[in-house]
C-alpha cells in the first residue's frame, strides 16, 4: 500500500469518525440538530485543509469527495445519519460541500496557490456557521426572510479577519493596500451569497465568491 492511498484511508476514516460523532451528539447527547450539522460542516472544512498536504493527485480528492456525495445522497432518502438530514426544511446544503471542495481542489492543482482552497473552505466552514449563531442570538433586525443584520455583519467580519490571515500566511509579498482591498471585496461578496441563498446553496456560493475575488481580481 503507496503513501497516498494510506493517506486517502485515513482521511476517509476521519470523515466517517465526524459523521459518526455527530451521530452520537444527536442520538445519545440530544443535541438538536441545526448544531450537529454545524459540527459537521465545520468539522468537514477543517478536514479539508489537509488535502493538499496528504493527497498530491487532484483526482483523489474527486474520488473522496464523490464517495461522501454518494453516502449523503443516500443517507438522505433512506432516512439515515439523522444528525445531518433530520431537519424540517428543505435544503441540499451538505450535498454540496464535496461538490465545493473538488472545485477549489482543481483550482489550486493549476498553480498550487494555497490561498485559492484554504480562503473559500474557511469562509465556508467557520464565516457560515459563526453567523448562524449570533444570527439566532443577536439578530438585532431582519433583512431578508430569515437571515438578520446581526448574522450578516458577524460573517462579514469573519470573512475579513479569515481573508487577512490568510493572504498574510500565502501571499506576504502582494502589496498590504491591495490585499486589505481583497479581503474587503471577499467578505462582501461571500457576505452577499450567504445572505441571497436559500436552501443550503450558500455551501456553493459563499466559496465560489470567495475563488471568484481570488482568481479574476
Amino acid at each position: 500500500m503507496n503513501t497516498q492511498t494510506t493517506h486517502f484511508l485515513l482521511l476517509s476514516g476521519g470523515f466517517l469518525l465526524l459523521f459518526g460523532i455527530c451521530e452520537y451528539l444527536y442520538h445519545v447527547r440530544k443535541w438538536q440538530v441545526e448544531n450537529t450539522r454545524k459540527v459537521a460542516h465545520a468539522g468537514s472544512g477543517l478536514l479539508a485543509l489537509s488535502f493538499p498536504f496528504i493527497l498530491e493527485d487532484y483526482r483523489l480528492v474527486f474520488l473522496i469527495c464523490g464517495a461522501f456525495l454518494l453516502i449523503l445522497v443516500v443517507t438522505k432518502y433512506t432516512k439515515l445519519l439523522r444528525s445531518i438530514h433530520a431537519v424540517a426544511r428543505v435544503t441540499y446544503g451538505s450535498s454540496m460541500f464535496p461538490i465545493v471542495v473538488s472545485i477549489c481542489f482543481w483550482f489550486y492543482s493549476r498553480d498550487h496557490d494555497l490561498i485559492k482552497f484554504y480562503l473559500p473552505i474557511l469562509v465556508m466552514a467557520l464565516a457560515d456557521p459563526a453567523a448562524c449563531l449570533f444570527g439566532r442570538r443577536f439578530p438585532m433586525m431582519k433583512l431578508y426572510k430569515k437571515k438578520t443584520l446581526g448574522g450578516s455583519l458577524v460573517f462579514f467580519a469573519t470573512a475579513f479577519c479569515l481573508g487577512v490571515f490568510c493572504f498574510n500566511a500565502f501571499q506576504t509579498g502582494a502589496g498590504v493596500e491591495l490585499w486589505i482591498f481583497k479581503c474587503a471585496l471577499l467578505a462582501l461578496c461571500t457576505t452577499l451569497a450567504e445572505a441571497l441563498s436559500q436552501k443550503g446553496s450558500d455551501n456553493l456560493t459563499i466559496p465560489l465568491s470567495a475563488l471568484g475575488v481570488l482568481v479574476w481580481f
